[in-house]
């Protein structure tokens, strides 16, 4: 986002720095307090290709510039990739430094070890939330929510796709808890992404039925209607 506005905020000064060169090379030697009467007409005219060649030259620069920032910058399409970026926000950044230190302060703590590894996931650091899960399976009995969340990560890590691990995972959380949160999400956005509209919805209904992990039912249920309108559009 700071990138975005620095960004913005160039551009926004090369465009003003356009006008201003071509108001002044155009206008400024033809005012009466500037002007000379006596100037030949040569003189102005080659004044007046070489101030057309300068502005020529500051607008393709400003051109040239909107097309680098927005080939760096607005790349839309990237975003369901779920790719790792070290350049992580500066905000997020604090907080994933914040959860590291209460994590250190306070290694057997569950709710604190589980942040560590959401803010983890968020900034793309899927080996550190990887990591913070184990530690936490150490101190703990095994725990469906918190084996959901690693099959999650490691998903992620692995560019979307449902290994073999991830698979083993995913099963192990569900024979824990049937209903588990981020076992079902993970295996209904996987199925969703995939075309099987049918699978996702499965998965969708039995998440429905948790009644142990707090969760957004409303964009569940607005899931599950987008994708029956997927699978009826498929008929």
């Amino acid at each position: 986002m700071n990138l975005l506005l620095i960004s913005t905020l160039v551009l926004c000064a090369l465009l003003m720095m356009t006008f201003f060169c071509h108001h002044t090379l155009y206008r400024i030697k033809y005012t009466s307090f500037f002007s000379d009467s006596n100037e030949p007409l040569s003189d102005a005219f080659k004044y007046k290709g070489a101030s057309f060649s300068f502005v020529l030259l500051l607008n393709a620069t400003v051109i040239i510039s909107v097309i680098a920032a927005y080939s760096y910058l607005g790349r839309h399409n990237d975003i369901d990739l779920a790719r790792s970026d070290i350049n992580v926000d500066y905000l997020l950044a604090a907080e994933i430094n914040k959860a590291r230190r209460q994590a250190n302060e306070q290694p057997n703590n569950k709710a604190v070890l589980m942040g560590l590894a959401r803010v983890s996931m968020d900034g793309g650091l899927y080996l550190e939330a990887i990591d913070a899960l184990d530690e936490l399976l150490v101190y703990m009995d095994d725990d469906a929510e918190v084996i959901g969340l690693k099959a999650t990560a490691l998903y992620y890590k692995n560019h979307r796709s449902m290994t073999s691990d991830v698979k083993l995972l995913t099963q192990s959380a569900l024979a824990l808890y049937k209903q588990e949160f981020n076992t079902r999400v993970l295996l209904a956005n996987d199925a969703y992404i995939n075309h099987d509209y049918k699978l996702a919805i499965n998965h969708w209904q039995i998440l429905l039925d948790n009644t142990k992990q707090p969760f957004n039912r409303n964009a569940i249920e607005f899931a599950i209607n987008n994708a029956q309108k997927h699978l009826i559009a498929k008929k």
